[in-house]
């Protein structure tokens, strides 16, 4: 998927470096004077992006990310006009890549060919159309937040209030591109969207949706946590909920 195992050796290590996530006080300053003196703001995040991009730069072969098959397609927000971009093949570079995780606050845009992205999220957690468009007749949506058909328990406390406001967020998305994807195939769009949230997979209209999606919230604090250890227990967690949320459908 254009990553070079030869280069991986430490990369967790180096991922939760502070010069990967750190705080800058420099950029924070200027953005500041920028704001001060009437000039455009430069960094309106918390922290600076480009050691990230030094980091992904180093452990990417770009030529194996645009040659992969099934073809990858990254998405984008563009900040300035409000839309999507979705970028592939040969235009891909690891640039692309930073812009399609570029949290918006946390992280400043990324510029590119003058223009300015966000995370891709932002519009379309779940960008169904590349897929549907590339023929694709069964597509696995995985998502970092539970898509539940019953009620959960509200927020005890502050911090997961906050959580649960951006899981909300996301799971909105879900739900607006997924009202669409029914729409077109001519189906009961709350019904549908039960059946998926509840048995984990619909066939729609010649091409069948698999759901796979955690039980609960990590928190908004796990966004900052990217240590080998929490990573760790996120993928044991993501490989159970797979296998028991899609054990009847695959056998």
């Amino acid at each position: 998927m254009g990553w070079d195992a030869t280069r991986m050796e430490g990369f967790w290590e180096t991922l939760h470096r502070r010069d990967v996530f750190r705080f800058s006080f420099w950029h924070r300053l200027r953005y500041r004077l920028s704001t001060l003196f009437g000039e455009g703001p430069k960094y309106p995040a918390l922290l600076d992006n480009r050691y990230l991009l030094d980091l992904l730069t180093s452990v990417i072969d770009v030529q194996r990310l645009r040659d992969v098959a099934p073809e990858l397609v990254v998405t984008a927000t563009d900040v300035c006009r409000s839309r999507l971009r979705y970028f592939s093949g040969s235009e891909l570079t690891p640039r692309h890549i930073l812009a399609s995780c570029s949290i918006p606050v946390v992280f400043p845009w990324c510029e590119i060919d003058g223009e300015f992205y966000w995370d891709g999220g932002i519009m379309a957690n779940t960008p169904l159309l590349p897929a549907l468009e590339s023929g694709a007749r069964e597509i696995v949506i995985v998502l970092l937040a539970p898509l539940t058909g019953s009620a959960v328990p509200p927020p005890a406390n502050t911090r997961g209030a906050v959580a649960w406001a951006l899981d909300l967020a996301t799971i909105a998305s879900v739900k607006v591109l997924g009202a669409e994807f029914f729409e077109r195939a001519g189906m009961d769009v709350q019904e549908s969207a039960d059946k998926l949230a509840r048995e984990n997979f619909i066939d729609a209209g010649g091409t069948r949706l698999l759901l796979v999606a955690p039980r609960d919230t990590s928190g908004v604090g796990s966004l900052f946590d990217l240590g080998p250890k929490l990573t760790g227990e996120r993928i044991e967690q993501g490989y159970r909920d797979a296998c028991a949320q899609l054990a009847a459908l695959l056998g």
